[in-house]
C-alpha cells in the first residue's frame, strides 16, 4: 500500500509565469474534487506601474502609502536585481513522518543555480538546476538525499526549454519566488516597523496565490493530482530600504498519491543580497549553516 509520503520541493523560488487556459486549481474534500478556472494573468501586480510609482516616491512612510503586496513586490524586485545574491531554506514538512526540506539558490551574474532535497526515514530525494542567463535552457540533475544537506547527482541531466520548464515546475530560476502576491491574492496583512526596517505579514488566498507552486509540487513529487491548500501564511523581514532579509513560511496542504495525507510546512528562508557565491560543482555540498543561521 502506499504510504503518501510525500516530496515537496519549495526551491526557494518565484514570481512570474502565466498559465495558459488560466488556473486550474483542484481540492480533494469528502472524495469530491471542485476546479476553479481563472484568468491567471489577471492576479499578477502590475510591476511596470508600481516601479514607477516607487522610483517617483519621495515620502517617508512607505509602509503607510503602499499596500502589503505592492510592498513585498517592491523587494522581490530589488532582490531580482542584485547582481550577486544567494538564499537558502531550512525547514520540515510534518505529514504522517517529518521530512527534511532543504534548499538553495544562487545567482552568479548572469548564472542561477538551485537545489532542493527532502529527506526522511522513506524519501531521499534531491534536484540541483543550472540556468545560463535569464533567457537561457535550464539543466535538471535528479540525485539522491545521503543527508538532510547533502546528496549525490548523476552526471547527465535533463535540460529543458524555458517554457517547457515553466509548465513542468512553475518558473524559470531567474524568477526566484513562486508564490503570486498582489492585492488579488493577499487575503489580510500587516506591516509593523523594526529597529532596522519592515516585519511584512500576509496572509494568502490558498488557491489563487499558490497556482504555480501547485504545479512545481505535483510535478517533482508525481502526485495524482494537484495539492488543494488550505492556509498559507508568510511572515518577511526586510531592512530599511526594503531588501529582503528572511521570511517565514507556516502553510497547510492536502496531497494525494494513493492516498490523501495533510501536510504541514514549516520553512525560514535567509537572503543574502548583494553577496557573491560561487555556484558548486555538480557533486559539491552547499553550507546551509551559512553565517551561523541554522
Amino acid at each position: 500500500m502506499k504510504t503518501g509520503i510525500i516530496y515537496i520541493s519549495i526551491v526557494a523560488s518565484a514570481l512570474s509565469i502565466g498559465v495558459a487556459g488560466g488556473i486550474v486549481a483542484k481540492k480533494i474534500l469528502g472524495g469530491e474534487e471542485t476546479v476553479y478556472v481563472g484568468d491567471a494573468n489577471s492576479l499578477e501586480i502590475d510591476m511596470v506601474a508600481l516601479n514607477k510609482k516607487y522610483e517617483t516616491y519621495s515620502g517617508k512612510t512607505p509602509e503607510k502609502d503602499f499596500s502589503v503586496a505592492e510592498l513585498i513586490n517592491i523587494s522581490f524586485e530589488k532582490y531580482r536585481n542584485c547582481e550577486y545574491s544567494y538564499s537558502f531554506n531550512v525547514g520540515v514538512a510534518n505529514t504522517v513522518v517529518s521530512q527534511s526540506v532543504r534548499n538553495f539558490q544562487i545567482r552568479n551574474g548572469n548564472e542561477y543555480f538551485e537545489e532542493s532535497i527532502s529527506r526522511s526515514s522513506m524519501v531521499k530525494l534531491a534536484n540541483r538546476m543550472t540556468q545560463s542567463g535569464k533567457d537561457g535552457n535550464i539543466t535538471l540533475y535528479s540525485g539522491s538525499a545521503t543527508s538532510d544537506e547533502t546528496a549525490n547527482y548523476g552526471s547527465s541531466g535533463k535540460e529543458y526549454s524555458q517554457e517547457e520548464y515553466e509548465n513542468y515546475l512553475g518558473k524559470t530560476l531567474d524568477a526566484m519566488f513562486i508564490y503570486v502576491i498582489s492585492d488579488n491574492t493577499v487575503l489580510d496583512g500587516n506591516v509593523d516597523k523594526t529597529d532596522d526596517g519592515y516585519q511584512i505579514e500576509l496572509k494568502l488566498d490558498p488557491e489563487l496565490s499558490t497556482y504555480r507552486y501547485k504545479r512545481q509540487m505535483k510535478n517533482i513529487s508525481n502526485l495524482d493530482n494537484l495539492p488543494s491548500f488550505d492556509s498559507v501564511k508568510l511572515t518577511y523581514q526586510v531592512d530599511k530600504d526594503l531588501m529582503l532579509k528572511t521570511c517565514h513560511i507556516d502553510e497547510t496542504y492536502k496531497a494525494t498519491m494513493g492516498m490523501t495525507v495533510t501536510i504541514v510546512n514549516d520553512f525560514n528562508i535567509y537572503y543574502h543580497p548583494n553577496e557573491k557565491m560561487e555556484i558548486p560543482s555538480l557533486n559539491e555540498m552547499l553550507d546551509y549553516s551559512v553565517k551561523g543561521e541554522k
